[in-house]
């Protein structure tokens, strides 16, 4: 057998698997146009191809259709995988309308190493997000439980063909994402190696949980709500954390003591908090695991 026609072979194989995916809906018809996008790199394998061919490394000839086999798939697969308007090649969106039913969201965003942008919250949508292009899009899974939304942002690890294709843009983040001002969200966030960026004063926040390790976090909240519980831990990940000052703060976190003597907070019962805590209408309380790298806290 040549390798042509291995190669040939491969990509039947290829096509095959890739109507057979569309055709019981694990991806949508974008694929087509990501295999488009992907035309170089045919090129390129049928280069090698004809390099190798008939050489004491013909080994290599074979292994270039078997790159196209397994790019194409990984390329059609991960960029399509998430919705019907998803696409590695091209940025992608999704939106979805407030549905008068729901009292409250519960979004689950799990990172991976992609980078998060949250801000801008929407008086028309439940959820707004916007994923660039050359990225892999997530999953997204949305139910209603009794009158509660509950949304799932769902990433994937990078791994070896994901890294030798990920191209850097310069768009701030691979994740933009936006939620209602109008419902309360409890919001956990995981990821690591991310640039994490939550601008959520204009969002009712009400719990959030952020797990992001050698990760940059930045955290600015509002005072929406009554009671804003935050817990947050990152090995080696650095935090700024921003809070209004019409908001009473309270913080446990033993290890960075020195830092909330410079902000003026006083301990009480194992905590910290401004004087004012108790007076406030708005509060804050945060717990902070020590294995952060570096935390800085400011009032605006």
């Amino acid at each position: 057998m040549t390798p042509a026609r291995f190669r040939w072979g491969a990509l039947l194989i290829l096509f095959g698997v890739l109507i057979l995916l569309r055709n019981i809906d694990v991806i949508n018809y974008n694929f087509f146009i990501d295999l488009v996008s992907f035309f170089p790199f045919f090129l390129i394998a049928v280069g090698i191809e004809k390099i190798f061919t008939r050489t004491r490394a013909e080994l290599i000839a074979y292994l270039s259709s078997v790159f196209l086999l397994v790019g194409g798939v990984y390329i059609a697969y991960s960029g399509s995988y998430g919705g019907d308007d998803t696409s590695f090649f091209s940025t992608s969106t999704y939106r979805h309308d407030i549905d008068p039913s729901v009292k409250a969201i519960h979004a689950t965003v799990s990172l991976d190493e992609n980078d998060l942008t949250i801000r801008d919250a929407s008086s028309s949508d439940l959820l707004y997000g916007r994923f660039k292009k050359y990225t892999r899009k997530p999953r997204i899974d949305y139910k209603v439980e009794d009158d509660q939304a509950y949304l799932e942002l769902k990433g994937r690890s990078r791994n070896l063909v994901g890294g030798l294709i990920k191209i850097e843009t310069d768009e701030r983040s691979d994740w933009y994402l936006s939620f209602s001002k109008v419902l309360p969200l409890f919001l956990e966030c995981f990821g690591d190696n991310a640039d994490i960026h939550l601008n959520l004063s204009t969002t009712p926040l009400k719990e959030l949980t952020l797990d992001a390790d050698e990760s940059d976090i930045y955290l600015k909240l509002g005072n929406m709500e009554p009671l804003v519980v935050i817990d947050l831990e990152g090995d080696e990940s650095s935090l700024r954390l921003r809070v209004p000052t019409s908001s009473g703060l309270k913080i446990k976190g033993s290890e960075y003591r020195e830092l909330f003597d410079e902000i003026g907070l006083v301990e009480r019962q194992g905590y910290f908090m401004n004087e004012s805590y108790d007076s406030l209408r708005s509060k804050i309380d945060v717990n902070l695991k020590d294995n952060l790298s570096s935390v800085s806290i400011d009032f605006y």
